[in-house]
């Protein structure tokens, strides 16, 4: 399974969840066939993270300062089984260029809520199966009638619009703290951390 995280500029936010994530696969016991890239819809191509990012993470003990942002492209799209943005924003900006990948597209924070509701409900199996199905839970939880597959592409769409315009829930994103102070740099990564790990922690793939 192939699973990108996508911000702006692929220097803060994106690029910290990808470590986190990166970090937590690691720890885990077991052959998961999950792979993590990121990308941002501003990104300039080769830019590095802030300084202040790069220390933020050393507190974590992980090093992004070799990190390089990425701008997307449509390639990395196409080859996302699923696609986890950091904010509701980034999901509007992607689906204008990417109307086809609707039921592929979530936040971050929107997965992990939604997607625990549900967890434990689904068959026993691998995670990566389960992460897929969840997939289509999730939107039937808000308010899709069927799995997004099974949908016309202009009633996803539209459902799509419907869901972050009238329903959208603002715990569902987290905010870019480029030019932010120290302190909201720590909160960010925090936030991305927890959420990372009740995605891909240990705790939570022993129910996934």
């Amino acid at each position: 399974m192939k699973i990108l995280l996508v911000c702006t500029g692929n220097i803060c936010r994106s690029a910290m969840a990808e470590a986190f994530m990166q970090e937590f696969l690691a720890s885990v016991d077991g052959d998961i066939e999950i792979s993590i890239s990121s990308a941002g819809i501003q990104a300039e191509e080769g830019e590095a993270p802030p300084p202040e990012v790069v220390e933020v993470m050393g507190e974590y003990g992980l090093d992004v300062s070799g990190h390089r942002a990425h701008r997307l492209e449509r390639g990395d799209v196409e080859e996302a089984d699923l696609i986890l943005t950091m904010a509701k924003h980034n999901s509007q900006k992607l689906l204008t260029g990417y109307q086809e990948a609707v039921g592929r597209i979530f936040t971050l924070k929107e997965f992990v809520i939604q997607g625990g509701k549900r967890g434990r409900e689904l068959k026993e199996r691998d995670p990566e199966t389960r992460l897929k199905d969840l997939r289509g839970w999730i939107r039937h939880i808000e308010g899709w009638d069927s799995p997004p597959d099974r949908k016309d592409l202009n009633e996803q769409l539209r459902l799509f619009m419907l869901h972050y315009f009238h329903i959208y829930d603002y715990r569902f994103t987290i905010d870019d703290p480029l030019g932010q102070s120290m302190d909201f740099m720590r909160r960010t990564a925090e936030e991305i951390r927890e959420s990372v790990q009740r995605l891909l922690g240990p705790e939570i793939l022993a129910v996934l």
